[in-house]
């Protein structure tokens, strides 16, 4: 359910940078952040149950391999669910990630076109210095 409400607020995210919506685009990362936070608590309950259950360290898999045949084909339901649920996310993620780093690249080129500076990877604001060289002799 977790990753559901986390597509629903990733579609959301990618449709308010496509059009530019920053108060929606700040909602979303709120959003965002406090279902990480269970996201991680989650974990950390998962892996207690895990060590509890003498599966401590072993991958979902390799858990499967080592239960009843009659759990099995239940806990391979949830792991195929689980896993689409994570594929989804991750592709809208990158998706409103990329339209996120083309609308940054946009700002900047029209920052440095209005104030003809130039910023580096740390911010700092550096001259440019732009000339015309002939390669003709």
């Amino acid at each position: 359910m977790l990753f559901r409400q986390l597509i629903k607020i990733e579609e959301v995210k990618l449709n308010a940078a496509v059009g530019k919506h920053v108060a929606t685009l700040e909602d979303c990362v709120t959003q965002e952040q406090a279902l990480l936070l269970r996201l991680r608590g989650l974990e950390q309950s998962r892996e207690k149950a895990q060590a509890k259950a003498g599966y401590g360290g072993l991958l979902f898999r390799e858990i499967l391999e080592r239960v009843p045949d009659s759990e099995r084909e239940e806990l391979y339901g949830l792991f195929d669910e689980l896993s689409r649920e994570v594929q989804m996310f991750q592709e809208i993620s990158e998706d409103s990630n990329q339209v996120l780093q083309t609308n940054i690249h946009l700002i900047g080129k029209a920052l440095n076109k209005k104030t003809g500076g130039v910023y580096n990877e740390k911010g700092k604001s550096e001259t440019e210095l732009r000339h015309m060289t002939s390669r003709k002799a």
